[in-house]
């Protein structure tokens, strides 16, 4: 939720703007952001279902659809060009950098595009030659990273079957 209070940043800023030359803000507006504010807060503290994430981004869109709305009427278009970008920079910008990292390692060096992979860390318990072993049994290919992981990779049943046989290791 970390682009959320990016986003309502940058729609409080917007807000702000609006008020200083004089444009007045329904209060259900103000009332929508304030709300997404408590929410967003709350989430921070407490896991929360996907159903206050959804309510969150939804006063965020209603907020940002009606200041967006105001900003067109009343500033220039590079003025509201601005706003835009900040908006999408905010919303691009605040995502988990983790989740980033995620999906763009999905793609691995070496692994054909309709295989699935599995990344396996070598340990005391897990020996190079066992899982390649293992992995030749269940009819899958093993490449070495240069971190010292293997990968593993092949259809998705023979992958199954891998990871079932490993756990008993």
């Amino acid at each position: 939720m970390g682009n959320a209070l990016a986003v309502w940043r940058v729609l409080e800023e917007l807000l702000v703007a609006l008020r200083k030359v004089d444009v007045q803000v329904p209060v259900n507006v103000v009332d929508d952001l304030r709300v997404a504010r408590s929410l967003i807060d709350l989430s921070y503290s407490v896991d929360v279902s996907e159903r206050v994430v959804a309510n969150v981004d939804a006063y965020l869109v209603n907020v940002e659809a009606y200041l967006m709305g105001q900003v067109q009427e009343v500033f220039e278009l590079n003025v509201v060009d601005g706003w835009f970008k900040r908006l999408e920079t905010a919303t691009l910008d605040a995502i988990d950098r983790e989740v980033l990292d995620v999906v763009e390692n999905r793609f691995v060096v070496g692994v054909p595009r309709d295989k699935k992979w599995i990344r396996i860390e070598l340990s005391s318990v897990l020996s190079e030659m066992y899982v390649s072993k293992l992995a030749r049994e269940c009819n899958l290919n093993v490449i070495k990273h240069v971190d010292g992981h293997l990968v593993v990779f092949g259809l998705l049943c023979d992958i199954k079957m891998f990871v079932k046989r490993l756990t008993v290791k």
